[in-house]
């Protein structure tokens, strides 16, 4: 049976999750409680709680910035374009004419600012609900002082929510981020355990070792975004049991694929894993003791050969591979936890958005185009189907936008939208029955909505939809007005501004999923060109090794962006159209995984003078071939690469004494043998570059 409560805790391994949806539904719930006590007593009528009580439970989400102190004035940066954005939209409902022209223009300003990264992302946000929920309970000119007052208490329960009731803590969370990323080696090793005998090396087997390697990375970056860069001891053995528990996956992997081993063998690798993941998760000296007595029986069952037999050099492998990440995940103790954190390493400007606002139009002026455009085609559509509920389909046109940088992604989160919405419509007329007339379990069911919807947004965009609409169907039944016409609507509505966002985002000013990932390629390849640099042409005793695990997470931190940019392709049968870039995507994964490898050029150390200088000039000449590599992506041509294999090879020939015996990640030939992969992967590289672009079709034979 599978380790459910581990998945639990590695997919959300902060409890982030879970503080967004309580923080949610307590932003909302003490909004509804002040703001309709407020009303009460001004003789306000409700619009003013229900707009309030939106500001209130967005506003404790939308602060994203790096900096905890940043966060606060982000929040606190809030109440003004909540506050402007309510007034313009109360008094630009009176006029229908006038409304939609300024809900364009709110629609345009509001994409316009992410330019301004997170902050500019959150003002933008709130200012379009602000304006888009006067609209939507049709607030009073009356009513304009009483809501501008409710904006300013809606968004002090939102800084109280995030800051004081259910504060960030560094310090805890990130030994939650510690924990977490143990569990996540224990459940990698679980599953490698369960993999370890299969006959084959299946496409979904790939994908399954691929995410477990994802996972991990993840898990350990989540610790990283943490830290303070001065940080060396805890980087240090993080990222060594990382390349480690890589090396296992590799290892294990390659057993499958070449199906050398025996069953019988099979067996002690299996049981090597379950002993070392015994080892590790309760740090158990016996556990340990036991996996090298598999790893023996292993080494025993297949003798050093004489020559590079695949059984044996599999056997091999895999035993240096466990042992070093067990004896690594030892070192990896809470002692090396700091006491404090200071402040971190801020993230670069992207590279990718820098180049795009090179060439011409700035990727947030040209997605506000593409929104005000679609939104304004959006609104006049959905009042031809709806006078009173166009406003569903302006809103799906805009948010479907919203974190998104490539034709692909949009129509992703439209198909997202799409089908959280049918479900939900069908969820929430069979909840909305069950309970409408208890009004305690409406009331219940409104926050539990409103807390799995936060909860799961960033599990799939698609969970947020389905719970906010089947919130909608509670509080219709709530407020007497549910009927499945009005439900049924939606998906219209719904419908309409997905499709007119996914034509917009196809055909007007189109930024290409295909285009996208070429440029982030290109950032990734920069990145390991210097890495390369740093870990190999430049390495010496007295190299920062703060600059050299920066380096290594920067590189990290790439290609989980291109990973994210070519998801489109990845995930769905969009990848059928544009093969070379799906073949770019796992060719320079394949490189990165080799260049990370490197161990920061620790092989380097005590060399001899003429391997050393050797290694370093291979090292200039690989970094040289991937930056080549880098600018020819999206070329015509593909210029021919230089390899470095005879540098290699002579550094490998020039190894002397106890530098030709050394063993261990971090040993000469090691260094040469992840140089040498490194090589190759540029090799095949260029090769994918240069195959021919053809769509693929399933009906062809």
């Amino acid at each position: 049976m599978r380790h459910l409560w581990d998945v639990f805790l590695i997919s959300d391994p902060d409890l982030g999750r879970l503080r967004k949806g309580l923080r949610a539904a307590l932003g909302a719930g003490l909004a509804v409680l002040v703001l309709s006590w407020l009303a009460r007593l001004l003789g306000e009528p409700p619009t003013v709680t229900l707009v309030g009580t939106m500001v209130a439970m967005m506003g404790s989400q939308l602060a994203t910035d790096t900096e905890p102190r940043a966060q606060r004035v982000t929040t606190a940066l809030l109440v003004f374009p909540a506050v402007l954005a309510a007034v313009l939209g109360t008094l630009a409902a009176q006029i229908p004419l006038l409304g939609a022209v300024a809900f364009a223009v709110t629609i345009f300003i509001t994409t316009f600012v992410r330019r301004f990264g997170p902050r500019g992302l959150a003002l933008g946000m709130i200012g379009f609900f602000s304006f888009f929920n006067a609209l939507f309970f049709r607030a009073k000119l009356a009513q304009v002082p009483a809501l501008a007052g409710a904006m300013v208490v809606a968004v002090g329960i939102a800084y109280a929510v995030r800051f004081v009731l259910i504060p960030d803590r560094p310090e805890r969370n990130l030994r939650r981020l510690l924990r977490a990323f143990r569990k996540t080696l224990d459940v990698v090793l679980w599953e490698l355990a369960e993999v370890s005998g299969q006959p084959r090396l299946t496409p979904a087997l790939v994908r399954r070792l691929s995410l477990q390697a994802d996972r991990l990375s993840d898990a350990a970056l989540a610790v990283e975004d943490l830290l303070p860069s001065d940080q060396i001891p805890l980087r240090q053995r993080l990222f060594e049991v990382e390349l480690a528990a890589n090396r296992v996956l590799g290892a294990v992997r390659q057993i499958i694929e070449t199906g050398a081993l025996s069953p019988e063998v099979r067996g002690e690798v299996h049981s090597a894993l379950v002993a070392a993941r015994i080892a590790i998760r309760h740090r158990a000296p016996a556990a340990s003791r036991m996996m090298h007595t598999h790893l023996e029986r292993l080494r025993a069952a297949t003798p050093e050969p004489t020559r590079d037999e695949p059984g044996s050099s599999d056997a091999r492998r895999f035993r240096n591979s466990l042992s070093d990440l067990v004896d690594a995940s030892f070192l990896l103790t809470d002692e090396l936890l700091p006491e404090a954190l200071g402040p971190r390493m801020t993230e670069s400007p992207n590279p990718v958005a820098q180049e795009l606002a090179r060439e011409g139009l700035h990727p947030s002026t040209r997605q506000a185009l593409q929104v005000t455009v679609a939104s304004v085609l959006a609104m006049a559509a959905g009042y031809a189907v709806s006078a009173e509920r166009w406003y569903w389909a302006v809103i799906t046109a805009f948010v479907i936008f919203t974190r998104t940088r490539s034709s692909g992604d949009t129509v992703q989160r439209a198909w997202a939208r799409v089908l959280g919405t049918v479900l939900g419509v069908v969820a929430g007329l069979f909840l909305a029955r069950l309970v409408t007339g208890h009004d305690g379990l409406e009331i219940a069911s409104i926050f539990v909505c409103v807390f799995l919807g936060f909860y799961l947004i960033q599990v799939s965009y698609a969970w947020m939809v389905f719970w906010f609409t089947t919130l909608l169907s509670v509080l219709y039944g709530l407020l007497g007005r549910l009927s499945p016409g009005l439900l049924y609507l939606r998906i219209e509505e719904t419908l309409i501004g997905a499709g007119i966002g996914v034509t917009i985002a196809l055909f007007l000013m189109p930024e290409r999923t295909t285009a996208h990932v070429q440029k982030v390629a290109r950032q990734v390849l920069d990145a390991a060109g210097d890495y390369l640099e740093e870990a190999v042409v430049n390495r010496t005793r007295e190299t920062d090794q703060a600059r050299l695990l920066d380096s290594a997470r920067v590189l990290d931190a790439r290609l989980r962006e291109l990973r994210t940019a070519a998801r489109p392709l990845l995930a769905g049968k969009l990848g059928r159209f544009s093969p070379r870039a799906v073949r770019t995507v796992h060719a320079v994964s394949e490189l990165v995984l080799s260049v990370r490898h490197l161990e920061m050029g620790r092989g380097l150390l005590g060399l001899n003078g003429t391997s050393r200088e050797l290694l370093r000039e291979a090292g200039l000449q690989l970094a040289h071939n991937t930056r080549a590599l880098a600018d020819s992506i999206g070329a015509e041509e593909v210029p021919p690469v230089e390899p470095a294999s005879a540098l290699l090879d002579k550094a490998q020939r020039s190894l002397v004494g106890e530098e030709t015996l050394r063993r261990g990640p971090a040993s000469p030939p090691i260094l040469l043998h992840w140089l040498t992969r490194v090589d190759e992967a540029l090799a095949l590289l260029a090769q994918s570059l240069r195959a021919p672009t053809r769509l693929y079709f399933p009906w062809r034979p």
